[in-house]
């Protein structure tokens, strides 16, 4: 173990081969928990169209109109996923803590400002991946569907995302680079490699918001070493992105979506 992993738990007692590590960190079944529902989320991504209709769904000639079910579609997939592995992660989350979703609440702001000061400054051009989808620009005076599209992307937004996303980078890729064996890895140890890692997978991840993002997710890694918990980076990542929902339907800042 590297140097900033704490003392295994008295209750892991070795009951391993000398090919397997004395000391499992998990979850159980930790591929198919933490990259499987990750790899849905972002297959069904990938045929998403945009409005300037670019991108692997302009090639297939997958109309903008077309978004709204195939959003509907990823969400369903991926719950199906994290149902499926839901009796490997149960016992392996934790406890949530009081304090994470209060700092992930407030972090909205940063959020939202550095995105828009990184926006009208104009520091990253080009296509930045967000696919922006105005319901009530989309589907007009039928405000019903406008809203039930809302519904469901605040599921996306706030269920779906945060789950898989902290399960695939801070559960996986950020153990990963510790040891192969990422499941040997204490949820929430921290190295240069670390570090480095999480600000790349920032930056690539969110363009648009490159600089909001590095210092949003440098503070998630930190919630993950201070409580060594996965379900406060959950909690803290879902009440960032209810607070980022909830400014966006009222402002219409669409971008940021």
């Amino acid at each position: 173990m590297t140097s900033t992993d704490p003392m295994p738990p008295e209750s892991a007692v070795p009951t391993t081969t000398s090919e397997r590590p004395l000391v499992d960190y998990g979850p159980p079944e930790p591929w198919k928990s933490c990259v499987y529902p990750m790899l849905a989320f972002l297959v069904v991504g990938l045929i998403e169209p945009t409005q300037d209709g670019g991108g692997l769904a302009g090639r297939l000639g997958i109309p903008y109109g077309w978004y709204p079910p195939l959003y509907a579609v990823r969400v369903a997939l991926t719950l199906w996923m994290l149902y499926l592995t839901w009796p490997s992660l149960r016992g392996w989350l934790g406890r949530p803590t009081w304090w994470p979703p209060v700092l992930g609440f407030a972090l909205v702001v940063p959020w939202v400002w550095l995105s828009t000061m990184q926006k009208e400054g104009a520091w990253i051009t080009g296509d930045t991946g967000r696919v922006g989808f105005d319901p009530f620009d989309f589907y007009g005076d039928d405000t019903n569907s406008a809203w039930a599209y809302i519904a469901l992307r605040f599921i996306g937004l706030a269920v779906v995302v945060p789950i898989v996303e902290e399960l695939f980078l801070r559960a996986f890729l950020l153990r990963f680079v510790i040891r192969e064996r990422f499941w040997t890895v204490p949820f929430g140890s921290l190295d240069y490699a670390v570090a480095l890692t999480c600000g790349l997978y920032a930056v690539g991840s969110h363009p648009a918001e490159a600089v909001a993002a590095i210092a949003w997710f440098a503070a998630m890694t930190w919630i993950a070493w201070q409580t060594r918990k996965p379900i406060d980076c959950i909690t803290a990542h879902a009440a960032t992105n209810f607070a980022l929902g909830v400014y966006v339907v009222a402002t219409k800042s669409w971008w940021l979506l």
